[in-house]
């Protein structure tokens, strides 16, 4: 006995647990007299929560209120070093700080949030981690041309790293979040 694939119509073999050609996956099921029912067919795009490839995201958003409470922690033990000394010498390295102070603040406020609505499954999510991505590479961008404004002769190699990294994850989940159907089924809060 043969089916046909009620998503694209194409014939199934009795048994077929999947079509052939489009991937749809088959329920068939046993009546009552022991016959078989012709395969109910589930479309592959009911992807929901948290799994796949989202689960990148959720560590990066576990890991990095941490990162800039460390980098609060830094910026506060800078400015209020014992030797002031260097303060003289780079008289724009105070305010360099206070930048980073405040950009470090800012984003453990923001990734604080972006837990909650995460973990929530809030439908502005999407939304508000491209926004986050966007943000966080033109800040670690603004950051480095300062700090390469304030240090022009010393070798500032880490920060075009940091730069790269920041721009290469935004080109990888900015895509992503925008055209996952995972995404689009999971935030529906």
């Amino acid at each position: 006995m043969t089916n046909t694939c009620a998503n694209c119509s194409s014939t199934l073999n009795e048994g077929s647990l999947i079509c052939p050609q489009c991937g749809t996956a088959a329920d068939s099921r046993i009546t009552e007299t022991g016959s078989t029912e012709a395969p109910t067919y589930k479309p592959v795009d009911d992807m929901s929560g948290i799994g796949g490839w989202l689960i990148l995201p959720a560590i990066g958003l576990a890991i990095t209120p941490f990162m800039s409470l460390y980098g609060i922690i830094i910026d506060i033990q800078g400015l209020t070093s014992e030797h002031l000394g260097v303060f003289t010498n780079h008289p724009s390295l105070t305010g360099l700080l206070i930048f980073e102070l405040i950009i470090n603040a800012a984003f453990f406020v923001a990734v604080i949030y972006l837990n909650i609505l995460f973990y929530t499954k809030k439908r502005i999510l999407p939304k508000c981690m491209i926004a986050f991505y966007a943000a966080n590479c033109v800040l670690i961008l603004a950051d480095h041309l300062a700090t390469t404004a304030v240090f022009p002769s010393v070798d500032l190699s880490g920060g075009i790293m940091t730069v790269v990294r920041a721009f290469v994850g935004a080109a990888i989940w900015i895509p992503y979040i925008h055209s996952s159907i995972r995404v689009e089924n999971t935030f529906v809060n």
